[in-house]
């Protein structure tokens, strides 16, 4: 077997190399989804805009209003790649960000909506406490709907799997090197819906995964931070 469910709680399995190549993005939720359909099948699937709405409150940093007040910020640079989540909120004067941006909150999406950070999974969960936060109109922000019920980190999952991104590349328009994907176009696209039990699991498994990487993080910046106090004033000196 390709995949194997050693474990539930906590959620532990292994996998092949074979079966590692065929996944762009090999994390905890992406080898469950995958185990999940060669045991159960396929799921059902239903539009995006089922379960999100989009966020289209923008504001202008720099203007007279909002010049002097700080800004947690984030452009497409702020957000890895490989799992998804925020790597830095820059904080910032909003006279020194540039043009409108996106505003956004705790548990908000941000959908990189032009290639090829579309294609690379430039795709975000908003975990951190913000309470000034904006984003690049590069990004489509999406909130979900009251009334879903459906698990948000395994929606979040489900955006930056293969199968939703390779909808999403084909969905774009524009001038090469200059495609982006319409909201609108973005809210008709099918995301696949198991039971809310396997959501649940496969989101836990997410919410754990992130939860330790925020951990590792701020030990890093404790090691960094420790490291510049203790060998800031630090020179090393040879003779000649």
């Amino acid at each position: 077997m390709s995949i194997q469910l050693i474990e539930t709680d906590p959620l532990i399995l292994t996998i092949t190399e074979q079966s590692a190549s065929r996944i762009d993005t090999v994390d905890v939720g992406a080898a469950y989804t995958q185990y999940l359909h060669e045991q159960i099948g396929d799921f059902e699937q239903q539009s995006l805009g089922s379960f999100v709405e989009v966020v289209s409150k923008s504001v202008n940093p720099r203007s007279s209003r909002y010049a002097g007040q700080t800004f947690e910020y984030i452009d497409l640079r702020e957000v890895d790649d490989i799992y998804g989540y925020i790597l830095k909120l820059k904080i910032s004067q909003g006279s020194n960000i540039g043009s409108t941006k996106h505003r956004f909150q705790k548990n908000d999406i941000l959908f990189a909506k032009i290639m090829p950070s579309l294609a690379n999974k430039k795709i975000a969960l908003v975990t951190q406490d913000v309470t000034n936060a904006v984003a690049s109109t590069e990004f489509i922000v999406l909130r979900k709907k009251l009334e879903s019920d459906i698990n948000l980190y395994y929606l979040f999952r489900a955006l930056r799997s293969d199968h939703f991104t390779r909808q999403a590349t084909a969905n774009v328009t524009g001038a090469t090197g200059r495609q982006r994907i319409s909201p609108s176009r973005l809210l008709e696209l099918q995301i696949i819906v198991p039971p809310q039990e396997l959501q649940n699991q496969i989101g836990d498994a997410v919410e754990q995964e992130f939860t330790l990487r925020t951990l590792a993080a701020e030990q890093s910046k404790k090691a960094d931070d420790l490291a510049q106090l203790v060998l800031g004033s630090l020179t090393l000196r040879t003779e000649t």
